[in-house]
């Protein structure tokens, strides 16, 4: 009778310590003679926490155990650290110290979009678009703007276009009608009929940002309305109303829609200047972010050098879809 086959067994001849730094991705190491134990710096982007999490799941799924893993308060030369005793599989005994460096991040450690609204689009603003060296968004409304108006989309490179639409709200009047807002007294079937009809107007449209709206996102049925059509076409959606009774979240989770509640710039709050500094620094402290101007020449100076920023602070820009698609 014939035995069954076996898979071969690999010879790992790679020590386990070399493994660990692979899976740190360690910027340094070196030996502290005062403290008795070799320090690995690693780059900046994750939290200490999640770094010690990384690795005792590949300490204790490659043989070895951890002994102790405590955050150390404070070291002066690093962001974050903490100490770290491990067994080998061998049995030989690792003391380590993680610090996360002040000032090298990881390439990738966080992600941020930058998005656009406009009814308008200069010869000049096209062109400084067209200048940047990362894909944006362009929140566009689907009605109420001349035909010149969306055939020179189509000279603009690097976007990604979101449908802007008009929602029930206090601040609209009849002059919005043109808008084709969506509205609470609305049937479901005239809501779908108006994101099919903004659809085609916007064909690669990737999804759907609030305009006005803050009556909308308070109303369950209403949203349910907007939504089923929304993710029937395999867009997402963008609550930029800012009202904090939106039901929004709750709403997309039972629907099992992808979501997301974002800050658009807001002038009585802030300057454009720290709103734009404000969400660079929110990238690396959550791992995403999202920047929301209006599209006008002065705003646009004021990103002119955002991508060396981004990329001096390990983020990656990016356009809204990959956003809401990252883990």
């Amino acid at each position: 009778m014939r035995e069954p086959e076996t898979a071969p067994v690999v010879n790992d001849t790679i020590p386990f310590e070399k493994r660990l730094q692979d899976e740190m991705k360690i910027i340094s190491s070196s030996y502290s003679k005062r403290s008795k134990r070799t320090i690995w710096t690693l780059a900046r982007g994750k939290t200490i926490v999640v770094y010690l999490l990384q690795a005792q799941k590949f300490i204790q799924s490659h043989g070895g155990t951890v002994l102790l893993m405590e955050e150390l308060n404070e070291n002066p030369n690093a962001y974050q650290s903490a100490m770290v005793d491990i067994l080998t599989p061998k049995g030989d005994s690792l003391k380590l110290t993680f610090q996360i460096s002040d000032n090298i991040f990881m390439n990738n450690a966080s992600l941020m979009s930058i998005a656009f609204q406009t009814t308008n689009l200069s010869p000049e603003i096209i062109a400084k678009l067209n200048s940047f060296d990362f894909p944006f968004n362009l929140l566009i409304p689907p009605f109420g703007l001349n035909e010149d108006f969306y055939k020179s989309l189509d000279k603009i490179r690097n976007k990604e276009i979101v449908l802007w639409l008009t929602m029930e709200s206090t601040k609209l009047n009849k002059v919005h009608n043109k808008l084709r807002p969506l509205r609470i007294h609305h049937t479901a079937e005239q809501i779908e009929e108006t994101i099919n009809a903004a659809k085609e107007v916007l064909p690669s449209a990737a999804g759907i940002a609030t305009r006005y709206g803050e009556q909308a996102v308070k109303h369950k049925q209403l949203l349910q309305a907007i939504l089923k059509p929304t993710e029937k076409r395999n867009m997402w959606f963008l609550d930029l109303s800012m009202e904090d009774r939106t039901v929004v979240p709750q709403t997309c989770k039972d629907l099992e829609i992808t979501c997301k509640i974002a800050f658009p710039y807001n002038p009585d709050n802030s300057s454009i200047e720290d709103y734009v500094h404000q969400k660079l620094r929110e990238a690396p402290k959550s791992g995403t972010s999202v920047m929301i101007i209006p599209l006008t020449e002065q705003n646009l100076s004021k990103i002119e050098d955002i991508s060396k920023k981004a990329a001096k602070q390990g983020t990656t820009l990016v356009d809204l879809s990959t956003l809401f698609n990252s883990k």
